[in-house]
């Protein structure tokens, strides 16, 4: 019995970590590979034909416009496969917005979305709002209430969509000396106070991701200021948009949270 154990245990943990080596047999047996994948790694969807993923978050998410790039990179890896993205995130917003975005109608800033529990979605990929801090709290008080508002929105989700998988995603890092160059006015000291406040609500996003279990797509500690643009010096330039819409894609396919 333990023989078989053992070897049901190493099948689980070969499907689970060496991707690109089994996909014939995931492709051949998406149902038994899954159910042997489930039972270590929950975060993961049943094999299908087709796929919904929503965004949420601010502009920097905003950027990737449609997801016409995610859905062209998935389809390189999932070509028998559809894809459907919807991208709800709105500039100038932060935390704060998420729970009414994800049950009410909203118009921020003259972008007007259907409330995101809405839509029949199998993938809800939250971005940190990082670049929109809630500076009119102290650091203390407004990264204690990044974290209340996730656990908001994390039971919002739960409760309507509970075969749903959350993913977290940490943006672009802030560049560090020049952050809002050219359309805020800031002497150098202030312009690191502003990138070292929002890296703190990345971070903190990132803290909660790890210690909730929640997937993360960490594009934060992978990013450099050429992934920044150079207009602003603070929204992703056309390098990191297809950074960004890369990472998301990698992390799908790469950790198998939509099978093959």
């Amino acid at each position: 019995m333990n023989f078989y154990f053992g070897i049901f245990t190493a099948c689980c943990l070969f499907f689970s970590g060496f991707g690109n080596i089994f996909a014939p047999i995931e492709r051949a047996l998406p149902q038994p590979v899954y159910q042997l994948r489930k039972i270590f790694t929950p975060n993961i969807l049943p094999p299908k034909n087709s796929y919904s993923i929503v965004l949420v978050g601010d502009s920097m998410t905003a950027a990737l416009g449609s997801g016409d790039r995610i859905k062209k990179y998935l389809n390189e890896n999932y070509p028998k496969k559809e894809f459907n993205i919807k991208n709800f995130s709105v500039g100038s917003t932060n935390i704060l917005t998420l729970p009414e975005r994800l049950q009410n109608l909203t118009n921020y800033n003259g972008a007007i979305n259907d409330p995101v529990l809405n839509t029949d979605f199998d993938i809800v990929i939250i971005e940190s709002f990082g670049h929109n801090p809630l500076s009119h709290l102290s650091l203390e008080e407004g990264l204690k209430k990044h974290h209340e508002v996730l656990d908001q929105a994390i039971k919002q989700i739960k409760d309507r969509h509970p075969r749903a998988v959350i993913i977290f995603l940490a943006t672009i890092a802030p560049h560090s000396s020049r952050y809002g160059e050219g359309v805020v006015k800031l002497n150098d000291e202030q312009r690191t106070v502003w990138a070292n406040e929002r890296k703190k609500y990345i971070e903190n996003h990132i803290d909660y991701a790890k210690k909730n279990k929640i997937p993360l797509i960490n594009i934060y500690e992978k990013s450099g200021d050429d992934y920044i643009n150079t207009t602003d010096f603070i929204h992703p330039s056309d390098k990191g948009v297809d950074f960004l819409n890369r990472e998301i894609t990698d992390y799908l396919f790469t950790k198998r949270i939509i099978p093959l």
